[in-house]
């Protein structure tokens, strides 16, 4: 088919995706109903015909303002050297999909508030169709449209896993209940909101989770940012996710709506230059909730000027005459003027502790090739730690390169950081090099022989090239040890290697 074709009321606009021989999408206009539509071409004879007319037609009967309806099913004869085909046609959405606007933001995550009201919302589509009995079976990033006016739509319903197959789940099971797909993939979906990495089987623009043994890492050990709820949510609707003891896993879309919702309340909502979140239903209804609590507190701020009003004036009323007399000190509360609190901001950390000096720390290296760890001994590019902190941004401590991400299963290599003195550590900021730093944080009074036995303080995976390590509570030594266990990539190809430019200590 060529552009400027007519079929019947709908003309061809533009080929937008051509999926296989036969199998396209364009981009259409109703000229009888004067507005864009999505047109979805597929060969009688394909095996997967039946299905997806099947398909579109169970969509069809979906009515929901954040679906991508489908409009009508046309027969497209056979021409232009192209057999006769089914046409499904749905609903032209404007704006930008997921995969695109994470796209524009260079793979940066979205705040927790704004993922949680974004993931809410699409699943609140996806069990708009199940209430239907349709389910979507495909949902990825680029199913997911944030429309010019900022809303959420979802196009495929039914018709994407029909034509091409369900997505499997991200543990890679393929015979999995359309529900259980569909939970995966809204989880999937978080995931990638919060952290800016994909956790699912179906490869999109992003690069895949870190792992931790079999499972995803949870969010909040990827970003720093992420609070508990959304590492509850991933737990139970993730396949490749660890699960939380006690909690039960979500059944269906609609369960995850409710689950995404609730850990949408314990977020404390933040500003966002995000269109879509800020006018979308959720954010919008918030703001409405804030305003009234404004005005019930204004209401009850006018209630209290009443009643002050009112005392004034029985005092007044009451004041003393020429004759009688007043108590001291009822005199000077009532006659002295009121004076400001003095605010104290004591902060929630001290100042950065002085560093006494960095030395390598490579405990599982041979450097003198006697088949033998150097434990508390081992070195890895000494000579570059008197660079760390010196206020160069070109310069940096670096590891070895090494060819994969884990360092060819050496189990970690690591910088110390000597505080010269035991200091009460919460608080520890890294300035790195490279994007994808799996990190651990330790603690000891001495240069131990095995990070193992060095007192954990926390673990962080790095997105990109800072990282901010804080502890619940204080933990004391001298010295404190940066052991990474993931490398991120090296421009050149196959190497990895990290490094610290920078590092900031904090009690």
């Amino acid at each position: 088919m060529r552009t400027q074709q007519v079929l019947g009321r709908y003309r061809l606009l533009e080929l937008v995706a051509e999926d296989s021989p036969g199998i396209a999408l364009w981009h259409g206009y109703d000229e009888v109903l004067d507005r864009p539509i999505a047109l979805r071409v597929i060969p009688v004879d394909h095996p997967r015909a039946g299905a997806a007319l099947a398909a579109a037609q169970a969509a069809a009967l979906v009515d929901d303002r954040r679906l991508l309806r489908v409009l009508d099913i046309i027969d497209i004869p056979a021409g232009d050297g192209m057999p006769r085909a089914h046409g499904i046609v749905s609903e032209w959405a404007t704006g930008r999909t997921l995969e695109q606007t994470l796209a524009d933001r260079n793979g940066t995550p979205f705040a927790a508030p704004e993922a949680l009201s974004l993931v809410a919302d699409i699943a609140r589509a996806v069990a708009a169709g199940r209430s239907h009995d349709v389910g979507h079976g495909r949902l990825r990033p680029s199913s997911v449209f944030i429309t010019d006016a900022g809303e959420v739509r979802v196009r495929g319903l039914a018709v994407d896993a029909a034509v091409f197959g369900p997505t499997p789940m991200s543990d890679g099971t393929q015979d999995a209940s359309v529900e259980r797909i569909d939970v995966d993939a809204l989880g999937c979906l978080a995931y990638l909101l919060s952290t800016g990495y994909w956790p699912g089987a179906l490869p999109v623009q992003a690069s895949p989770a870190p792992l931790a043994g079999d499972h995803v890492m949870p969010p909040s050990q990827v970003r720093a940012a992420v609070p508990a709820g959304v590492d509850d949510l991933i737990a139970r609707s993730v396949a490749t996710a660890a699960p939380v003891r006690g909690w039960d896993p979500i059944e269906d879309p609609a369960g995850f709506a409710a689950a995404a919702g609730a850990a949408l309340d314990f977020v404390a909502p933040v500003t966002t230059s995000l269109k879509a979140v800020e006018v979308g239903p959720i954010t919008a209804r918030r703001r409405a909730l804030r305003a009234l609590g404004r005005l019930v507190a204004v209401a009850v701020g006018i209630g209290i000027v009443a009643g002050v009003f009112w005392i004034g004036r029985q005092l007044i009323d009451s004041a003393p005459t020429a004759q009688e007399t007043v108590d001291p000190a009822l005199a000077e509360i009532l006659t002295t003027p009121a004076k400001p609190i003095e605010q104290v901001d004591t902060g929630d950390f001290t100042s950065s502790f002085p560093v006494a000096g960095f030395r390598s720390y490579d405990p599982y290296g041979d450097d003198d090739g006697n088949d033998k760890p150097d434990k508390r001994k081992g070195r890895e590019n000494e000579e570059l730690t008197e660079t760390v902190n010196d206020e160069e941004p070109d310069t940096a401590w670096l590891t070895s390169e090494y060819s994969s991400a884990d360092l060819d299963g050496k189990g970690g290599v690591g910088l110390i950081v000597d505080l010269g003195e035991p200091q009460e550590i919460q608080q520890v900021s890294v300035n790195l090099v490279g994007r994808g730093t799996g990190m651990e944080v330790r603690v000891s009074d001495r240069i131990q022989r095995d990070p193992a036995l060095w007192t954990p303080m926390g673990q962080a995976f790095a997105p990109g090239d800072r990282v901010t390590v804080r502890a619940p509570r204080p933990v004391s030594g001298q010295y404190v040890l940066l052991w990474f266990t993931q490398l991120p990539p090296t421009e050149g190809f196959g190497q990895y290697q990290g490094g610290v430019r920078s590092v900031s200590v904090s009690g």
